[in-house]
């Protein structure tokens, strides 16, 4: 089955995820801190099956399982980072103390409620991260 490819769908699912993401921090009654939003252990498992659903056979993007195991990979951990968080080998995630202004959890939480009211309206820059994650997926 050849692969379809829509770049600018494939950045509305991995947008959808980041919504699924974000609603796993809510769960946790509003965390201030990504160390908060990962206490429960269920932020990166949630994300990437978020992530893998939205890339399966049938949708507007099919990843190979292997292409979607990296692109989910790849976008959460740019995601985080984006955002000033730091992912230790450990997995455990804790926020970078010179984040840039404007790029911290808060910020994280401001673009994750915009997506819910409008989830076409993808930031440029996180469109060209998403888009690079896909590129090193495919690559």
């Amino acid at each position: 089955m050849a692969r379809r490819n829509r770049p600018h769908s494939s950045l509305l699912l991995i947008v959808l995820a980041l919504v699924v993401f974000a609603g796993a921090c809510s769960q946790s009654n509003t965390p201030e801190t990504w160390g908060e939003a990962q206490e429960d252990g269920n932020l990166r498992p949630n994300f990437i099956r978020a992530c893998t659903e939205a890339n399966a056979e049938g949708g507007d993007v099919e990843f190979t399982a292997a292409e979607a195991s990296t692109y989910c990979g790849c976008a959460f951990e740019e995601i985080v980072e984006y955002f000033g968080g730091a992912i230790a080998p450990d997995n455990t995630i804790s926020a970078v103390a010179n984040a840039a202004e404007g790029r911290d959890f808060e910020a994280f939480k401001t673009l994750e409620a915009d997506l819910r009211k409008n989830p076409e309206q993808i930031p440029v820059d996180i469109e060209a991260m998403l888009t690079g994650c896909a590129a090193r997926a495919t690559g």
